[in-house]
């Protein structure tokens, strides 16, 4: 398994995973599906949904085969796909300058990719210092499936 840590600002309430050499139109990417599950899906990139519009934490785990992930520690779970063919991927914020982004290896093939959020209750407001986390497992797959497995209930 492969772990990356970032701190990324999710300006517009939203964080990239991206192919580097994708030429994916990330303006047709929020659908009101994707809006729906916090999770958008292009060829080659995901979008992930944040619950703040500031600097949050990141965590992107890629694995061999699926994980066994319990999501009773999350508050949100969706679950997506995209493809990679350069073998490396770009994490950003929306608003950032793309060549500068963070890169992560990535062998190229299909994924699916499961976005988790936790610490969600921790959110008084989207501007104040706040417990969320934000994480990303991928697993070489060929599914094409992209639904929400947890809802955040805001409580």
């Amino acid at each position: 398994m492969k772990n990356y840590k970032f701190e990324i600002f999710a300006d517009y309430f939203q964080i990239y995973l991206m192919d580097v050499e994708a030429d994916d139109d990330t303006s047709d990417i929020w659908t009101e599906e994707a809006l729906n599950i916090k999770l958008g899906v292009l060829p080659n990139t995901l979008a992930i949904g944040t619950f703040r519009n500031v600097d949050v934490p990141l965590e992107v785990e890629i694995h061999d085969s699926l994980p066994e992930i319990s999501l009773e520690e999350w508050g949100h779970a969706s679950i997506g796909y995209f493809t990679v063919t350069s073998g490396q991927c770009a994490v950003f914020g929306c608003s950032d300058y793309l060549p500068d982004a963070a890169k992560i290896e990535v062998a190229p093939g299909k994924y699916s990719a499961i976005s988790l959020a936790k610490g969600l209750d921790s959110i008084t407001e989207e501007w104040e210092d706040a417990d969320d986390l934000y994480k990303v497992i991928l697993w070489p797959s060929a599914a094409s499936e992209c639904k929400a497995l947890k809802h955040y209930e805001h409580t």
